[in-house]
């Protein structure tokens, strides 16, 4: 269940949160579930994030303005919980001028707009830093921001899919990679510039801008790749490499669904092999070694598959009991029964207002041992907190 009590270790850090949508979100929300107070800027209109389904039984889209109702679904929810809702209308004087307001007060600034919109507004970090000279201003953008490095696409605009095709991942996987991970890890990559830039602040007395860009954000994430190519100069094949360096290092059909099985060390494969009952395939030649398996990949997987399919994933785990790194492909079901899940508190429970249920969403998954962090406000409705964010800075809220 929610706590009132916010914990973590970033209490003294206050964030003012003007993304919308998934990456930045992501990135903001990492900061809130590691304690920061994040204040979460939305325009009348809302987030248009709230507007993607699921939704839970008494929703109402924010313009509806249903009193007690839900006006977000889950994928909102997910990224948006731990944050307060405040609404202004940065295209107005008097609504400019509160933002500048709570950013004097603020440690971060976080946008992903595209390059130049916050300039235009008169919010740009320049101005935030006059104002005041240790804000950390962080950003996500398709193709970065000129202050850090120019780019001929810098003007564009960019989703998921763009960055990914952009970046090298669509064609090394022949397909894009769910969840959205061109959004997912540039949030992230934000969240621990953000952390940086705070350190170096406190230690220099200087705050300073950061962005991340979703296409070079997907090139660090095929470091391994970029390397082999410069090593190379040859690119991967097109398609998801089932056989590159590593064998076996693929998924296996069982009885019921699939599994990892990962070599990758020699005695991985004599204990791979003993799991299977086929001691001889320790010393046959077409096997012996990686660089064998390699050779003969084709047959060594037929060798495998005749053992993996006539076993549940369930007793192919047990058989190997931790011998080799091995992992079961599991649905959220599966997921959601799992003991490790339970033990390593990776569920959170809470409940939006209303009559909605209790809804449950995946807890920060960074442990501390000295300042544990918790799940303590659920995901604000748009504006929830405009009054009490305000009061709390010492800001007259504006009116028109």
């Amino acid at each position: 269940m929610t706590q009132p009590e916010r914990k973590g270790p970033l209490q003294d850090i206050t964030v003012i949160d003007c993304t919308r949508a998934l990456a930045g979100p992501y990135g903001a929300g990492m900061l809130a579930d590691l304690g920061a107070k994040v204040i979460k800027v939305e325009p009348p209109s809302g987030d248009g994030y709230r507007n993607i389904p699921p939704f839970l039984p008494d929703y109402a889209a924010p313009y509806e303005d249903s009193l007690g109702a839900t006006d977000y679904g889950a994928p909102f929810a997910a990224v948006n919980r731990n944050k307060r809702s405040i609404v202004l209308d940065l295209k107005k004087d008097s609504h400019k001028l509160a933002m500048l307001k709570l950013c004097d007060k603020a440690d971060v600034l976080v946008e992903n707009m595209r390059a130049g919109v916050m300039d235009k507004l008169g919010l740009g970090y320049e101005v935030m830093a006059e104002r005041n000279p240790m804000i950390i201003y962080a950003c996500v953008r398709g193709f970065g921001d000129s202050r850090t490095g120019e780019s001929p696409y810098l003007d564009w605009p960019c989703l998921d899919a763009a960055a990914q095709s952009f970046g090298g991942l669509v064609y090394a996987n022949d397909g894009l990679v769910t969840p959205a991970i061109a959004d997912i890890f540039p949030g992230t990559l934000m969240a621990l510039g953000v952390v940086s830039a705070i350190h170096h602040a406190q230690k220099t007395g200087k705050g300073q801008f950061l962005d991340v860009s979703m296409y070079d954000a997907m090139m660090a994430l095929q470091k391994s790749a970029v390397a082999q190519y410069g090593f190379t100069g040859k690119p991967n094949p097109p398609g998801l490499q089932r056989a590159m360096t590593l064998y076996p290092f693929d998924l296996f059909p069982t009885k019921d669904g699939r599994i990892a099985l990962a070599v990758a060390q020699p005695h991985h494969w004599d204990l791979l092999c003993a799991a299977m009952g086929r001691a001889d395939m320790m010393t046959d030649e077409r096997c012996s070694s990686n660089a064998a398996r390699l050779e003969n990949v084709d047959w060594v997987e037929e060798q495998i598959c005749t053992w993996t399919t006539s076993l549940k994933r369930a007793e192919i785990m047990a058989t190997i009991d931790g011998g080799i790194p091995v992992g079961s492909v599991q649905n959220m079901e599966d997921i959601f029964a799992d003991p490790h899940v339970s033990a390593r508190q990776m569920l959170e429970e809470c409940k939006p207002g209303g009559d909605n249920p209790e809804i449950q969403m995946a807890a920060n998954p960074i442990k501390f041992t000295d300042s544990p962090t918790n799940l303590y406000q659920v995901p604000p409705m748009l504006g929830q907190h405009t009054e009490e964010v305000f009061e709390e800075f010492g800001i007259q809220v504006p009116e028109d």
